[in-house]
């Protein structure tokens, strides 16, 4: 057998890093559903990175060292902190509640549709492969919000949460795009502290015309979803997230996103109890297809 050398073994390492994470994040959805039957969408995303953001802050200054921020990047920051960060989550658990985790960890994968067109419309040229993934992402988008009947297409129960998380994906999409351009300057955890630090600042309107809620009160399940959502998916899952991209490329990095629905599906059946209808499976496939041809072409 062939010795594995350093560097293979610590690709290995770095897979299984990003499969726990993915699982994590993939965990997600079914902790928001589980939190959201006890409180709103908005207090849940306001306590969620309240808690999420002083331990981010705490690691990016032991790991990056926190650069002090320029005031002309500032406006810039403000707007990363709303599409990345109140707006995205404020949105995405409103979705929630309308729609299945399934299909939310489906449709969030959108935002890679619109960084495309974004960059189209900038003048980047398409290929024939990326037409090709846009059209097919379109289509199987189209499935499973209609349940293989488009002339049905406004009428499905899910209908107001998958648009919803349709603009949860073109929210995103701009945080990544704006966010890519800073990302040199201050380092990928100080951006994303000065991002959660705001944007939990930002979530606080939200939350209290929402009515905030007592977290005296909370039950323990409810702070286990809390805890699961800021501590794992909040901070630990984007630490093991850079961690792989400064080891691997970005390509072979963005390639384990395409596990997540996979494993939000097989969770949300054992503990939502939801079923996967046929054209939610195939839609699901053609849509990840499509996302995949048009990122990596």
């Amino acid at each position: 057998f062939k010795q594995k050398t350093a560097y293979e073994i610590s690709l290995g390492l770095v897979g299984s890093e990003m499969c726990i994470r993915d699982s994590i994040w993939a965990g997600s959805f079914i902790f928001i559903k589980i939190g959201l039957e006890e409180i709103g969408p908005y207090n849940l995303a306001f306590y969620r990175f309240i808690l999420a953001s002083p331990i981010l802050l705490i690691l990016a200054k032991i790991r990056e060292g926190l650069k002090r921020l320029n005031l002309r990047d500032f406006p810039k920051i403000v707007i990363l902190s709303l599409t990345g960060v109140t707006l995205l989550y404020a949105t995405q658990f409103t979705a929630l509640m309308y729609t299945t985790a399934t299909n939310a960890s489906i449709l969030i994968n959108t935002s890679v549709i619109f960084i495309a067109l974004i960059s189209f419309i900038a003048g980047e040229k398409f290929t024939k492969l990326r037409v090709l993934g846009i059209v097919m992402s379109f289509i199987g988008v189209m499935m499973i919000i209609s349940k293989g009947h488009p002339l049905e297409f406004f009428t499905t129960k899910t209908i107001f949460g998958d648009l919803l998380m349709i603009l949860n994906g073109f929210l995103w999409s701009i945080y990544t795009i704006i966010g890519k351009n800073l990302l040199e300057k201050y380092g990928p955890m100080t951006l994303t502290s000065y991002a959660f630090v705001l944007g939990s600042i930002l979530l606080y309107p939200f939350a209290a015309y929402e009515g905030l809620k007592n977290p005296f009160e909370f039950s323990t399940i409810l702070l286990t979803s809390i805890a699961y959502l800021a501590i794992l998916c909040s901070v630990f899952a984007y630490v093991v997230w850079y961690d792989a991209l400064q080891k691997m490329d970005a390509a072979r990095v963005a390639v384990f996103i395409y596990l997540i629905p996979l494993f939000t599906a097989i969770m949300a059946y054992f503990a939502l109890n939801e079923k996967i209808d046929v054209y939610t499976a195939f839609g699901g496939i053609i849509t990840m297809i499509g996302i995949y041809l048009t990122e990596k072409y």
